[in-house]
């Protein structure tokens, strides 16, 4: 039986939409029969649609969608099977604002440079799936972020909880920024455009994510008072 949270079809103006939560999967045959197990009692509502298909908090690869593309149109009778692809799209959206925001800038910087004193958003309250936090500058969150909302910042990101979430940091090109968390489990991480999908882990104490050389680390937020 596959959980309702891991697979959910919504429909709305632009047609049948399906959107997957990968990490509540294994492998490919073990999406692909969740996926006709949701599928297959509706399936003469279903056939002949065009149906739409987003996952987080990653994308598939061509290989991939294309394993699901043959046995769904088969099995269901989709006249076309579209992904959306989520993560790209936001980066991509968001990279783009920010480059309008330079070419229109007459004064200032265009890499926000206050991760160690600057503009800071205190959200004082958990962040649920599909909320969205976007800053021109630092964010604290005191409360937990949930799987499924995003914080985008220029800065550093604090939560002072649990981050299941996708974080952001340093969207404008800030290699300096941070992501640090008491519990840091979130479903994708980026600093600086680097991205990383950190494993699901069961640490108890603050961590810091940080760029060097290139790559995302991880690591205790006080490595002194940890045995690890």
């Amino acid at each position: 039986m596959v959980d309702k949270e891991a697979i959910k079809i919504k429909g709305n103006q632009n047609g049948l939409n399906i959107i997957i939560n990968l990490l509540e999967f294994n492998s490919m045959d073990n999406l692909l029969n969740g996926l006709l197990e949701k599928l297959k009692p509706l399936k003469s509502f279903y056939s002949g649609n065009t149906v739409y298909i987003t996952t987080y908090p990653i994308n598939l690869d061509d290989n991939k969608k294309n394993q699901l593309k043959k046995p769904l149109k088969n099995e269901i009778d989709f006249t076309e099977i579209i992904f959306n692809d989520l993560i790209e799209d936001k980066i991509q959206e968001k990279q783009e604002k920010q480059e309008k925001k330079d070419i229109n800038a007459e004064k200032g910087k265009k890499i926000f440079n206050g991760t160690k004193e600057g503009n800071t958003k205190f959200i004082k309250k958990t962040l649920r799936g599909g909320q969205v936090i976007d800053y021109p500058g630092n964010v604290v969150i005191i409360g937990d972020v949930h799987m499924g909302a995003e914080i985008f910042a220029e800065g550093n990101i604090i939560v002072l909880g649990e981050l299941r979430g996708r974080a952001f940091a340093g969207v404008s090109g800030n290699k300096d920024s941070i992501v640090a968390a008491l519990k840091l489990n979130p479903s994708l991480l980026s600093i600086s455009k680097s991205l990383a999908r950190p494993v699901d882990s069961k640490i108890e104490f603050p961590e810091v994510a940080m760029l060097k050389d290139g790559s995302i680390y991880v690591e205790p937020y006080i490595p002194v008072k940890y045995e690890y």
